[in-house]
């Protein structure tokens, strides 16, 4: 006879528990939509172009692709979102002059261990890179856009071009 007083209030707990759960944290909705709007990959504002990229531990740059104009400020913020460490598994964003051939940069790359794979014989191909990044890392870089035209960025870590860690900067007018 007990247990049919006890029945609804078993009932209770069951819905309550089991039910719909609330968003973690206290703060209001609008802080909350707030909090999860992320920054604008590529953005101008006065003449600096703000370019994001991240990496992963999947060999792929989360921006293969962005347009900027000559004479502006390009800034690129790299950001290493693996979790694998920086010797099996590190990044980073090396932009080419126009016409070099990426695929010859890359294989000269991987063999430049002690310089984190920035060959020194290589340095006029190089208009800017960051430095090689482990997880969690970030680098920001900066340069002036150079004349209009398409211009290469890769992962210079051994194999991580060749497996589609690159992009192209293109520069307009």
């Amino acid at each position: 006879m007990k247990a049919a007083h006890y029945l609804p209030l078993f009932t209770v707990f069951l819905v309550t528990a089991c039910g719909p759960q609330p968003s973690e944290g206290t703060g209001s909705s609008a802080e909350s939509v707030q909090a999860t709007v992320e920054k604008p990959a590529v953005e101008t504002v006065e003449g600096v172009t703000t370019v994001r990229i991240d990496g992963n531990d999947r060999m792929q740059f989360t921006l293969t692709e962005f347009t900027v104009k000559a004479g502006d400020t390009v800034r690129i913020i790299f950001e290493n979102k693996g979790r694998m460490p920086k010797t099996a598994m590190g990044h980073n964003v090396v932009v080419l002059k126009k016409g070099v051939d990426a695929n010859a940069y890359a294989g000269k790359a991987a063999l430049a261990r002690d310089t984190d794979f920035i060959p020194a014989s290589e340095a006029d191909s190089v208009i800017a890179h960051t430095k090689l990044l482990g997880p969690e890392e970030s680098d920001t870089i900066e340069f002036t856009a150079p004349e209009p035209g398409d211009y290469v960025y890769l992962c210079s870590f051994p194999a991580h071009c060749f497996a589609g860690m690159r992009g192209i900067m293109t520069v307009k007018e």
